[in-house]
């Protein structure tokens, strides 16, 4: 199994308990806490069909899916959601695939939104 198939099987894994019946995964990363040299993995984001998934160490969150992530750049991308999340640049794919369902979801809801 290779680098990517166990990111995959270990954002899946984290998910499984959290996922609701028929829920698909799209995507997951990874977030970094601390600066510097002295980061650490905080969060696992896992990004299905209906929702944001934020998985702590003790804790999960399911937010709504309609959230933007934006486009990663520099080593250490930030966005806000209900707080500032720091993402590495090996996680960007990711990042970036999350916000393309997204614009494929809206794009099924209403044909109209991929013509501007």
């Amino acid at each position: 199994m290779g680098y990517k198939e166990r990111r995959a099987k270990m954002i899946a894994t984290r998910a499984a308990p959290h996922l609701e019946p028929g829920e698909q995964i799209q995507t997951g990363f990874v977030t970094l806490a601390g600066s510097g040299i002295f980061t650490v993995p905080a969060e696992t984001f896992v990004v299905t069909d209906r929702a944001i998934l934020v998985l702590g160490s003790s804790e999960a969150q399911r937010l709504s899916r309609d959230f933007w992530f934006g486009k990663p750049t520099g080593l250490y991308y930030k966005f806000e959601l209900d707080h500032t999340y720091k993402v590495h640049r090996q996680w960007y794919p990711e990042v970036i695939a999350a916000d393309e369902a997204l614009r494929e979801m809206q794009a099924q809801d209403d044909p109209a939104v991929g013509e501007h």
